[in-house]
């Protein structure tokens, strides 16, 4: 085993045990203090030890890591951090830093010497106030801190760094910056939410981040900001507002707070409770003076009953029993009526004041042709309360008024298939449409030639639209110019666009946003729609990842045997070299949406580079944003033409990419994504390990069990059902082929899933071990289809990389620390 000890002296350090062997010099160790600040007690002796020395902490990790800050102004003492082999002087607490850098999973002891009372913190996250200390770590660059009360008289200063075997050492050496880790990227304070007042003049914005302290508990902030200026006016953190919404002249802005509708008063900030004991109420919206919302009322189920006879397969859902039906609030008066009033839940679509009519749905059970469900558009008079039912439609997805008509979006079927760019086709209804509907009940279509999906719509006051929408693997905006049918993006710089707002009574609108791109962190702008000059409101990548590095991107795109352009990119490990050659991660979803360029989220591919693998994410038929005929490719398919653009595009990028070890390559996906990778298993064996995680084995169970199995199915599966299509549900489903799996897979499922039930994971997991074959199943306890708790999530990410680490880098250490062999199972 090898062993490192760092003894500082004031001439010189000694240092091994290094990934190389070598000397470090001293100028990568650092010391603060002693401190001379007068104290009742040392540090560890007060009251409130554990407090003080964390925040203290907390402070120290901030200002290191925000400017490689060399002062620290305690009190009214300017402290320096200064080489630790520097002469001590006086008496009181000491810190020291040093950096610490590994390739692979790491593990060993520290220990701590010549220090009163040492409290050792990794990241800034205490490990032990001990002088021993495990450490197990994983691919990554960490900042080490030591915190003592004082220096001991017996010993010098030393730290021993004992490896748990020769592959366990440590790289010493000092970075300008440091790779991405997992707590930046699930941590770090975002964006999640716009609200732009008409006039463009204020603007109401949400931010949520973790901290480690709070566990689970997000910290959520809403601010009411000038846009001018970015400067705050009033803040919430308790009792945050939801459902705000502006007046049309700006000067109040209702919200639902602590059961209630609440109204702020923009001139003098003052609050106006307008209703009160109004629990489960949501969207609100200004109609007038008045306020229109739904209110819901809970189903509750009698707690005697031992059993539950279902209504409909929508009685799957557990708030399928819930009512909500939609009220009008009068302002001045508080008076509250009831507009409607129905067995089915009412939804609220959209308000016309000159007409005094609102726009609603309801979803009545039917079955009879796909995908299952119907959704009515209806027209309520405010007059005398009387309902018009515009239409009946299987696809739709929302509506909105405008001067002689009104918007809709729905898939390429709608009306008869008015969408629809080729009749000779398949489609895929999930692949959106913009539609406009004349006074007199005339539907044209206005996106048969725009291959983007559309998303969501907001009207300007001239009746132009701001649209969201998926165009390849971007979401980006685009205004749509009613007099001209003309769609035109809008230059916002950004690959992902989360959330925006605009000013729609303004002439030349300003509109707000925030967005990510595959390698830039959050970022939120406001610009004016006839201009692409943009103002930054807020910027994670200098808050959060100031010294952060990121590897690079690049496009791969190549072209299938059927002449289809495949999208893809590939990220590149922190420390590229292309001389070397690196294991590659292959990702993608293979469902009827692309797998985006977000910065973030449940799939860190950054995250995966930084940990030194080569990710290669494509974009395989049947995808939307690229046009009705390649997402149609996603219907009766299950996997036909996505299993084979994956593997012909893993071998197309290998090829490409010479720094790639062909017989290190993973694969994973999730859901849809997950049978993909289950279907692949069954296809192929080009890859050596594969992980899936909530993926679908048997359709026929999914179809018939799944919360949104057969709604799903009803597009995916259009008009074929176990009974008509047997070959689809039996010889697309991997478990009917699991014999032909030799790969290694790693299954992944939280026990608590309603989307794909764990029972999919489970019968192929009971198949591949009948048959011999090599397969884990991990189940994350009380985790539904994704997995969003903070630890959880750590849990779930290192679970799948110690997977891959084991199969793809021969790096058997941190699956075994995780999931560890014991008597029973040898």
């Amino acid at each position: 085993m090898k062993a490192f000890t760092l003894v500082l002296t004031s001439l010189a350090i000694a240092l091994s045990g290094m990934a190389h062997g070598a000397d470090i010099d001293a100028k990568y160790i650092q010391r603060l203090g002693p401190v001379n600040q007068s104290s009742a007690t040392p540090l560890s002796k007060s009251a409130h030890a554990d407090a003080l020395r964390a925040n203290l902490v907390a402070s120290l990790v901030a200002k290191s890591g925000q400017t490689q800050a060399k002062t620290v102004q305690i009190f009214n003492q300017q402290l320096t951090w200064q080489a630790a082999s520097a002469k001590i002087e006086g008496e009181g607490w000491l810190a020291y830093k040093l950096p610490l850098s590994t390739q692979r999973f790491t593990q060993g002891t520290l220990t701590v010497k010549g220090l009163e009372n040492p409290q050792v913190y990794l990241n800034g996250q205490l490990l032990k106030s001990a002088d021993k200390v495990e450490l197990e770590l994983a691919n990554a660059d960490y900042q080490l801190l030591v915190l003592a009360d004082g220096q001991t008289q017996d010993a010098p200063f030393s730290l021993d760094w004992q490896g748990k075997s020769e592959v366990d050492t440590l790289d010493f050496s000092a970075q300008k910056s440091q790779r991405v880790s997992a707590q930046q990227l699930f941590d770090s304070k975002v964006i999640s939410g716009l609200t732009l007042s008409p006039n463009g003049k204020y603007l109401l914005q949400s931010t949520i981040e973790y901290q480690a302290s709070k566990g689970d508990s997000a910290i959520q902030v809403t601010e009411l900001r000038k846009l001018s200026d970015n400067s705050v006016m009033y803040r919430w953190q308790d009792n945050r507002p939801s459902s705000a919404v502006w007046s049309n002249d700006s000067k109040q802005l209702a919200f639902v707070a602590n059961k209630q509708i609440q109204l702020l008063n923009v001139a003098d900030l003052t609050i106006n409770v307008a209703a009160t004991d109004v629990d489960n109420v949501s969207g609100l919206q200004w109609y007038a003076d008045s306020l229109l919302f739904s209110w819901q009322k809970p189903f509750r189920a009698d707690e005697k009953a031992i059993s539950k006879r279902f209504r409909a397969l929508e009685d799957r859902w557990s708030y399928w029993r819930d009512n909500s039906q939609i009220y009008q609030l009068d302002v001045a008066s508080g008076f509250i009526r009831q507009l409607t009033d129905n067995s089915t839940s009412t939804d609220l679509v959209d308000s016309n004041l000159d007409k005094n009519t609102v726009l609603l749905t309801r979803s009545p059970v039917d079955y009879s042709e796909p995908a299952h469900s119907l959704t009515q558009l209806i027209e309520l008079s405010l007059n005398d309360l009387t309902e018009t039912v515009i239409g009946e439609y299987r696809s739709f997805n929302g509506a909105i008024y405008a001067d002689d008509g009104m918007y809709i979006t729905a898939g390429p079927r709608f009306m008869d298939g008015t969408g629809i760019q080729d009749p000779s086709i398949e489609v895929n209804d999930y692949d959106g449409q913009l539609y406009w509907r004349d006074a007199n009940g005339n539907v044209s279509a206005l996106s048969k030639d725009f291959d983007p999906a559309i998303g969501s719509m907001t009207k300007l006051e001239n009746d132009d639209l701001i649209l969201t929408v998926t165009e390849g693997d971007r979401a980006p905006l685009y205004l749509f110019d009613k007099s001209n049918r003309r769609f035109t993006k809008i230059d916002s710089g950004v690959d992902m666009v989360d959330s925006f707002s605009v000013a729609i009574e303004q002439s030349s609108p300003t509109i707000v946003f925030a967005g990510t791109s595959a390698t830039v962190p959050q970022k939120a702008y406001k610009m004016t729609l006839n201009s692409s000059r943009k103002q930054m409101l807020f910027d994670s990548q200098q808050l959060n990842y100031a010294n952060t590095r990121l590897g690079e991107i690049e496009d791969f795109d190549f072209t299938n045997q059927h002449g289809h352009n495949i999208d893809g990119r590939v990220y590149l490990p922190a420390d590229f070299d292309a001389s070397k050659k690196y294991p590659a991660l292959v990702y993608y979803y293979g469902g009827t949406s692309p797998v985006g360029r977000h910065f973030t989220g449940r799939w860190p591919f950054n995250l995966w580079a930084a940990e030194g693998y080569v990710v290669y994410v494509l974009q395989p038929n049947g995808a939307t944003g690229y046009g009705q005929a390649f997402s149609g490719r996603h219907v009766n398919a299950w996997g036909k033409y996505s299993a084979d653009d994956i593997i012909e595009g893993t071998k197309a990028f290998l090829k490409a990419h010479s720094y790639v070890d062909p017989k290190r390559v993973g694969n994973m996906g999730a859901s849809y994504g997950g049978f993909m990778t289950l279907y692949l298993a069954t296809k192929t064996d080009i890859f050596a390990a594969s992980m899936s995680h909530a993926g679908i084995s048997n359709l026929s169970s999914y179809w018939g069990h799944g919360w949104w199995g057969y709604g799903y199915s009803g597009v995916a599966s259009r008009g074929s059902f176990p009974w008509n299509n047997p070959e689809l549900y039996v010889e697309h489903s991997p478990l009917y082929h699991a014999d032909k799996i030799t790969t290694p897979l790693l299954l992944i499922h939280g026990n608590a899933d309603t989307n794909v039930p764990v029972g999919e994971s489970h019968y192929m997991y009971t198949a591949l071990k009948l048959l011999g074959k090599e397969v884990e199943l991990v189940e994350f306890n009380g985790q539904d289809h994704h997995i969003n708790t903070r630890q959880a999530r750590f849990d779930w990410w290192n679970t799948t990389m110690a997977w891959f680490d084991l199969k793809l880098k021969d790096e058997p250490e941190w699956w075994n620390s995780l999931y560890p062999e014991t008597k029973e199972q040898q």
